[in-house]
């Protein structure tokens, strides 16, 4: 070796450790890269330096260098200097005194073997680290499991070989009697054994499932110990071994849950050690959730939590705390369980501690309150005014720290519940406004948001509000705390969003203040209330009109784009939004800027999401960085460039559906990266990406003003050649990307999708994909889909109430139905293949063990397909029948109002004489008639079904004794599809004067006068010529 490149290299690692300044680090790297890292001598050098020198440092870096340029090199050395290094290095790591230095000598090991073991090289290396771990020697031992466990990094399927002989030697070293740091590595090893564990293969789970508890040990110990870094390592591994397809834990998952939650819930540990158990907890209610009702332990789970919620939470908002995963965990449990095994038991609890005099309890109630809305929505809406006196409680209470969180739980109840949360305006807003003079500017910040929520939904009910709604929020925006201004100015724009014209008399005064905060520059604050103001410039728009905000649309545009050139993602998702709203309101006028907005969503499109930890493989700066923290900097991943690209991506779609002809230069270029972004990692992304290009689709065909499309196969009416186009580039990419989607929200949006664009398309969008869509939709009902299944880990996991369905379940499996008829609507009488699948999957929902949303789905569904298939129904009438009529027995009025929908439908389509199942159907329809409010649209679907009686055969209806409950019943009130048949019926009995109508048509001339001097309702032409001339 020459001596003088060996001095070389030592002195330039030696200046990399402690040099303390970026140009000194970029200068010595730089050098290292050009004179010494380009030939197979700097193996030996790095080597002998990170066995000789003096300081730790120095070695470790070297060692972790070595490491590095092995891959490159090793195969340039001759075969005996390769043999010295292999016996010099496994000398040197049992030697080596430092920890870290030792670690960064295994994993040269470990790069060597890479090459080595799979060329029958080095075959003395795993006895070699089978004495190791035999030793007497603590040290030795823990060199031997570690350097076992990092060959699972680079050998893993040789390592694999010898699973058995790996089982009994770790089963002694996990429980070592000396070393806690052989117990956790060899903890770690048993993860990576782990992964090579079939499902079939049921020795080797066995014999693992029998190393749980030593495994859950050494974890014990750690905690004890408070070793929080050896505690996390070994959560990440059971945090790992929950998503295994092997069911590993089962066993003695009881006892995991039961330690963690005791852990989770002991204010003696340390915050970060509760918070690690309590992690693994989310992780469980995420992946096995199957596992959690089946033990039934969902209960005790959520009343071991809300204690949790109770305590003191640190300032900063973006800090974890035992109460903050504690609540994750509620949201975990809302949204992947059935709401009934989670609601009832959070509320009771809630309740109680809504009376407890410590506010700290009654703080944790409102939070927990707030954090299980998300998956209980529909569970929760009969139940809305209960749940509004509560908050309200809450609202009034004398402790701070209750009213910012009871505003919390207003603002996601009211995101969830918008409809419902309007109709108690009377009773919140005096709250929220007595709030926004809350001397705690938190409070202020809270009741704004809460505030911006409410409003949202509140339509005209708004305008009694409106002067002292605006007089206190723009005194908050010219006045107020630098982080209550946004949200002060974003409660404005849905102010504006919901009383539309009325908001012209604030204008003036509000888009001058917008225009001023569009200018801002500085500092994160101010960055913050421009990005506000450049949403806010969009509602405001949308709600004064393109006339009124024109005078300003230059302006706003010029500041908007300065703001997409300022390092900032959130500016630039201001900007995006905002692009997206301008052209909805000024349509093809907006097409002027659309030069100027297309590099901005290109650029994001493209935008790389990956950014390196630190310095570059070739650059460490220090040599006190662990190697193993060094091998796992590979990417980080920007979840605020991802959120970027989902909001451009809506932004094309609205930009494209607004300006039309306009954006046909962009079109190309946005689809293909839409498609790239069918694949990316964010869910939500993908979702943005899906609609966008369904918009794209859309929209061309509207602008080929097309003749209507008509039902069956093959296709009677064919697209234009742009919409075509648009099909076969965007389904193949769709159907690619279902096959692989996990996510139930997106699978969801995936079938909402089809529907939307089979009802404006026709069935031209799937008519040559429809065999693999179908196949992907069966799956679902199946509850066999890809994203239904990942927290299935074997067969025995199958529950005994699985009849009950978590609410994204729900949503999912309703998604599918709705797509399913929309099917049978494009397709007509080509949809009978389709219909011999699905009818048995469908109709097993609307049994009496499902819940009420499930039975109204398979109902409704039903009912739809029914009507979409007409006369072609008819083979399937005996099938239906039953169900709709067990339908309207059923205890919900929404379950019912479906079932008449669906019955009178069967009638009207089959082509069977259904007179003498009148009378029966009469009978079952006469309470949901007269059931008070329309709860469910159920008086419309029952004058509705009434009427196709009616007009299916007169004579079979006692009209006598119909006619007033009917009549009664009359104008229809929100469901105006019905009208139709309805006035259709009228018509008929009015033409062929039936002597029964006689008596009553005093009370039904007002009727009919009253439905046709209604806007809304709906006649066939005929009808309504006949109902003037009257």
């Amino acid at each position: 070796m020459d001596p003088q490149f060996l001095s070389g290299l030592q002195d330039l690692l030696q200046r990399l450790v402690f040099a303390s300044d970026t140009q000194s680090i970029q200068t010595v790297t730089s050098s290292l890269n050009q004179q010494f890292y380009t030939n197979a001598a700097c193996i030996p050098a790095l080597l002998t330096i990170a066995k000789d020198n003096e300081q730790w440092q120095v070695r470790q870096l070297a060692a972790v260098e070595l490491r590095k340029r092995v891959p490159k090199f090793w195969g340039e050395i001759d075969d005996g200097t390769k043999q010295q290094i292999r016996e010099m290095i496994l000398k040197m790591i049992v030697e080596e005194k430092d920890n870290l230095t030792r670690h960064g000598l295994a994993r040269v090991i470990s790069s060597v073997a890479k090459i080595d073991i799979p060329n029958q090289q080095w075959g003395s290396l795993i006895q070699f680290l089978y004495e190791c771990c035999q030793s007497p020697t603590a040290a030795h031992r823990e060199i031997g499991v570690y350097v076992l466990d990092s060959l699972f990094e680079t050998i893993a399927d040789t390592m694999a070989e010898h699973m058995q002989h790996l089982f009994s030697l770790f089963s002694r070293l996990i429980n070592d009697p000396e070393s806690l740091m052989v117990q956790v590595t060899t903890l770690e090893a048993l993860g990576k054994v782990a992964e090579f564990i079939e499902p079939e293969d049921r020795s080797a789970i066995s014999t693992f499932q029998g190393l749980v508890p030593a495994m859950a040990q050494v974890l014990q110990k750690c905690l004890a110990n408070n070793e929080e870094d050896s505690a996390s390592r070994c959560f990440e591994v059971f945090n790992t071994l929950l998503l295994l397809e092997t069911p590993l834990l089962n066993r003695h998952f009881g006892e995991l849950i039961e330690f963690s939650i005791n852990v989770g819930g002991n204010e003696d540990l340390d915050d970060n050690l509760r918070i690690m158990a309590l992690n693994f907890l989310v992780w469980t209610a995420t992946y096995k959730r199957g596992r959690l009702q089946k033990l039934k332990i969902v209960q005790p789970l959520i009343e071991k939590m809300l204690p949790i919620t109770t305590q003191e939470d640190p300032e900063d908002v973006d800090d974890d705390s035992p109460s903050r995963v504690a609540l994750r965990v509620l949201n975990v449990l809302s949204t992947n369980l059935p709401p009934q095994q989670v609601f009832p038991a959070v509320i009771s609890l809630v309740l109680q501690y809504m009376q407890n005099a410590d506010p700290m309890f009654r703080k944790g109630a409102m939070l927990s309150l707030a954090i299980t809305i998300e998956g209980c929505v529909d569970f929760i809406r009969p139940k809305t005014g209960d749940i509004v006196a509560l908050v309200g409680a809450g609202l009034s209470d004398p402790d701070a720290r209750v009213r910012r969180a009871s505003c919390m739980a207003l603002g996601c109840i009211a995101d969830q519940l918008d409809d419902e949360i309007a109709e108690y305006h009377e009773k919140l807003l005096p709250l929220i406004f007595g709030l926004l003079n809350d001397s705690n500017k938190e409070i202020v910040k809270y009741a704004c948001s809460a505030l911006e929520a409410i409003l949202e939904g509140l339509g005209d009910s708004i305008l009694n509000y409106l002067p002292q709604l605006m007089e206190r929020l723009i005194v908050l925006l010219d006045t107020g705390a630098m982080e209550v201004k946004p949200i002060a100015l974003a409660a404005i724009g849905s102010a504006a969003h919901s009383s539309g014209d009325s908001f012209a008399p604030y204008f003036n005064e509000v888009v001058a203040r917008i225009k001023q905060a569009m200018a801002l520059t500085g500092d994160d604050d101010a960055l913050a209330l421009r990005g506000v103001a450049t949403d806010t410039a969009g509602a405001i728009a949308e709600a004064v009109g393109k006339d009124a905000f024109r005078p300003h649309l230059e302006e706003t545009m010029t500041f908007a784009l300065q703001g997409m050139e300022i390092e900032s993602s959130n500016m630039r998702d201001c900007g995006f939004c905002y692009f997206g709203v301008m052209s909805r309101v000024f349509k093809e006028e907006f097409s002027q800027y659309l030069s100027f907005i297309a590099p901005h969503l290109l650029q994001t499109f493209r935008m790389d999401e990956s950014a390196a930890f630190g310095l570059d493989d070739d650059s460490n700066a220090n040599g006190d960085v662990d190697d193993d923290e060094e091998e796992d900097a590979g990417f980080n991943v920007s979840t605020a460039i991802a959120d970027e690209k989902e909001i451009a991506a809506d932004a094309a779609g609205e930009l494209f559906a607004s300006t039309t002809t306009g954006f046909l230069p962009y079109v190309q270029d946005t689809a293909k990266e839409l498609i790239e972004l069918l694949e990316h990692y964010s869910d939500t992304t993908r979702k943005s990406a899906l609609v966008a290009l369904f918009t794209y689709i859309r929209t061309f065909n509207k602008m080929a003003n097309p003749e209507q499309w008509k039902a069956g196969v093959p296709l009677r009416v064919p697209v234009d050649e742009n919409t075509d186009s648009m099909i076969k580039l965007v389904l193949p990419a769709l159907v690619k990307m279902w096959e692989d989607e996990d996510d139930k929200l997106v699978v969801t949006q995936i079938c909402t999708e089809l529907r939307s664009i089979m009802q404006d398309v026709g069935p031209a969008v799937t008519i040559d994909y429809a065999e693999e869509i179908a196949k992907y939709i069966l799956e679902i009902f199946e509850k066999k889909a890809l994203c239904q299944t990942v927290d299935i880990d074997d067969e025995e996991e199958a529950l005994e109430d699985d009849d009950d369905l978590a609410e994204h379940d729900s949503l999912l499996i309703g998604a599918a139905a709705d797509c399913v008829a929309e099917f049978a609507d494009v397709f007509g009488e080509g949809f009978e293949p389709i219909m011999d699948t699905f009818l048995p999957h469908i109709a097993g929902y609307a049994k009496a063990s499902f819940g009420v949303s499930e039975r109204a789905m398979a109902v409704g569904c039903l009912a739809e397909i029914t009507k979409n298939m007409g006369p072609a129904i008819t083979k399937y009438a005996e099938t239906l029948f039953p169900i709709f009529m067990a339908g309207l027995q059923d205890p919900e009025p929404e379950v019912r109002s479906n079932a008449a929908y669906g019955v009178g439908v069967l009638i009207e389509a089959a082509t069977i004489d259904a007179s003498p199942y009148f009378n029966d159907v009469l009978k079952a329809v006469y309470p949901l008639i007269q059931l008070a409010g329309n709860q469910n649209n159920a008086n419309d679907n029952a004058a509705g079904c009434v009427a196709r009686l009616i007009l299916e055969n007169a004579d079979a209806v006692p009209l006598g004794d119909v006619l007033p409950s009917w009549i009664a019943a009359l104008p229809i009130k929100t469901d105006h599809l019905e009208d139709i048949p309805v006035y259709d019926a009228v018509c008929h009995l009015l033409k062929n004067k039936r002597a029964e109508v006689e008596p009553f048509l005093a009370a039904l001339t007002p009727v009919l006068k009253q439905a046709m001097e209604d806007p809304n309702t709906l006649f066939t032409e005929e009808s309504r010529q006949y109902l003037a001339s009257l």
